[in-house]
């Protein structure tokens, strides 16, 4: 369900200060810009709560709304739904004021070349230093006021690091059950083929590729003398498995099917400029991972897990003795829609009993026809969310 979906990804983004946030500055910049701005209130603007004494502004909430599903990919949502993304926007916007007070009583500073650092990262997603600065001047960011926004997060960040001790340890026990439990959902390796291959910009180079190969030369040596002229490639001790699902969807891919262990494949045109060389190295049946080919990443994924469980935790008691005034609760909460009460047998004046049994039936019908529509919303914004 979409709800449920929602209520997992905004528990996201009450910790997302402390994962990778510099990558994806730009995506919450403005929910905060108005914090407290008194002045900014208008008639179609107003103050709908206060946390410790400082107003937020109905446009903030509707904002981060916004923005929310925008990087949920999700373009519209039921109404009673938007109600409770209006609360987690809330939340957040309450936790990071609380954040922002812990940094202050904790007297903890970042230092100008820790900002450097933060910015040089973000310039780096960008092809060009002038694609940066246009996306700047698009959005109406000045980078001075960007560079304060970074600080004060990196500030978030380093609070989290030494106010939250962490206890990550991962027992043998905690893996081998979480390998029973999931590994037929995650640690499978499908059936398919073990291939080297290399891509080139055209068919002649391919093809030259081929003949040295076929000539006895092994796959490093011919990968060295044209590795200059390879797109991509694999090393001989680092194939690749093709599965099954991909080899039959991909029509020039399926010649790889027709070939033996040890056998070369023609040049293969992938696309207009592309043509590959496939070395097929084996064939691979659908089998269960091996539990020590997979236990270090199960150790990683459980300690960050327990890592984030207890960073959520912390956060949240920041949000929750928080002093928090709603000034307009309907922001918050979906109007509630009253049932038409249904006339009894009784109340109809003495009517038939089989007229009040089929008044009180049709009554059900309708319910039940509402609740099916509204399920049917949500999981139509589901696989829209999903396929987006």
């Amino acid at each position: 369900m979409i709800l449920k979906a929602l209520r997992t990804r905004t528990k996201v983004i009450m910790i997302a200060v402390a994962v990778a946030f510099v990558i994806s500055i730009f995506a919450g910049y403005g929910i905060y810009s108005r914090r407290g701005d008194s002045s900014a209130t208008t008639e179609k603007d107003k103050v709908v709560a206060k946390a410790n004494g400082t107003n937020i502004m109905l446009s903030q909430i509707d904002m981060g709304v916004r923005q929310l599903m925008d990087q949920m990919g999700i373009s519209n949502l039921p109404q009673s739904q938007y109600y409770i993304l209006r609360k987690h926007v809330l939340d957040q916007i309450v936790l990071d004021m609380e954040l922002d007070k812990e940094v202050k009583e904790n007297k903890i500073e970042v230092t100008d070349d820790e900002i450097n650092v933060a910015m040089d990262r973000i310039i780096s997603q960008f092809p060009t230093k002038e694609a940066y600065q246009d996306y700047l001047s698009a959005y109406n960011i000045k980078e001075e006021d960007l560079k304060k926004e970074l600080r004060r997060q990196l500030a978030q960040q380093k609070l989290l690091q030494t106010a939250v001790k962490t206890d990550d340890t991962v027992t043998e026990e905690e893996m081998q059950e979480f390998y029973e439990a999931r590994g037929d959902d995650y640690f499978v390796r499908p059936e398919g083929l073990w291939v080297n291959f290399a891509i080139f910009s055209d068919e002649k180079t391919a093809q030259g590729v081929r003949d040295a190969l076929a000539s006895g030369q092994t796959w490093d040596d011919v990968m060295s003398q044209y590795g200059d002229k390879a797109l991509h490639s694999t090393s001989y001790d680092k194939p690749l498995l093709l599965p099954m699902t991909t080899l039959e969807a991909q029509e020039e891919l399926l010649p790889l099917k027709e070939l033996k262990e040890g056998e070369l494949s023609r040049p293969i045109q992938l696309d207009e400029e592309q043509f590959g060389i496939y070395l097929v190295k084996g064939y691979q049946k659908q089998e269960k991972i091996p539990y020590d080919e997979v236990k270090e990443n199960i150790k990683l994924a459980l300690s960050q897990q327990k890592a984030q469980a207890q960073r959520q935790e912390y956060l949240q008691g920041l949000v929750d003795r928080a002093n928090v005034e709603i000034v307009d609760s309907s922001v918050f909460e979906a109007p509630k829609v009253e049932e038409p009460a249904q006339p009894s047998a009784e109340e109809e004046g003495g009517q038939d009993s089989d007229v009040g049994a089929e008044v009180v039936e049709e009554g059900q019908s309708e319910n039940q026809a509402e609740s099916q529509t509204a399920e049917q919303t949500e999981t139509d914004a589901k696989e829209e969310a999903q396929q987006q």
